[in-house]
Formats: structure tokens, sequence, C-alpha cells
């Protein structure tokens, strides 16, 4: 059901970066967080922003079926019963004409150890690749209600 997975976070100058590493590591399943690498699955890099403020950016991929489908369980299975039914209902223009389905969690409510969808673009940003062959959306949004439907 997915080719892959990557989150994506920005730690401002204002920000402690350990703490915004430390809230990307709480979306990940125990499986992945408690694993000997993953500091160095991390990569990072510095940018500068629109007003020469310099920027922090994080960004963990996933490819392998386990770590992808323990990820995506997390991801919905730990939101509130509201939340995931506002993603069941939003699931149409979360997905892209490229099967990319693009959620946002509050980095703030992730460090406080809570999983909470976001609106803002100061988010943790995951993109959720869908597999169809032959490409069709409307079959991975298929895909998509199915696995609402079942967590």
């Amino acid at each position: 059901m997915i080719h892959y997975i990557t989150l994506r976070v920005t730690a401002h100058a204002t920000e402690d970066r350990d703490r915004v590493i430390s809230a990307l590591k709480f979306l990940l399943p125990d499986v992945i967080r408690n694993s000997s690498d993953i500091d160095e699955q991390i990569n990072s890099m510095v940018v500068e922003g629109h007003y020469g403020n310099l920027m922090a950016l994080y960004s963990l991929d996933f490819k392998r079926k386990a770590e992808t489908s323990a990820l995506m369980n997390r991801l919905v299975s730990e939101l509130s019963k509201s939340q995931r039914d506002e993603l069941f209902r939003q699931l149409d223009e979360r997905l892209d004409d490229q099967l990319m389905l693009h959620l946002r969690f509050s980095k703030q409510e992730a460090y406080s150890g809570k999983l909470v969808t976001e609106s803002s673009s100061d988010a943790i940003a995951v993109k959720i690749k869908i597999a169809t062959y032959p490409k069709d959306r409307n079959k991975a949004l298929e895909m998509l209600e199915d696995f609402f439907e079942q967590i």
C-alpha cells in the first residue's frame, strides 16, 4: 500500500534543536524510535530563511514495508477519534495527483507526548507515497479509506 514515508521538520533559530528532534522522534513507533541507529538516520541541513535567518531542516525516510506499516499505524491509530474522522473526511483533499498523502502534526504537542494534527506550516510534515499499479488516484483513495475504517 505504501512506497515510502518522509517526515520533515524545521528548527528555527529560536528553537531548541534537540527538542525539535525529540518531537520528530515522538511520531515514530517504538520499534523504530528505539533502534540503535535512529540518530544516524536523521538527515539534517542548515538553510537560510527568507530574511537571512538560519534554520535546520531534519528529515527521515522510510521505505521498508515493516517500517512504513508500523509508522502509518501509529500516525493514524494514536490520533483521537475526532481527528481520525476529520482526516478521513479530508483524504481526497490531502491526496495529490502523484498519490502523495500530506499530513502535518504539531511540533509542540509531539514534544509534550501528544499526537495532534496541525494546519500551520510550522509543523512536522509527513508525506506518504501510496502505491497502486497502475497509478490510480481513485484506487489509492479507496485503499486509504479501507485503512482508516480498519483502525
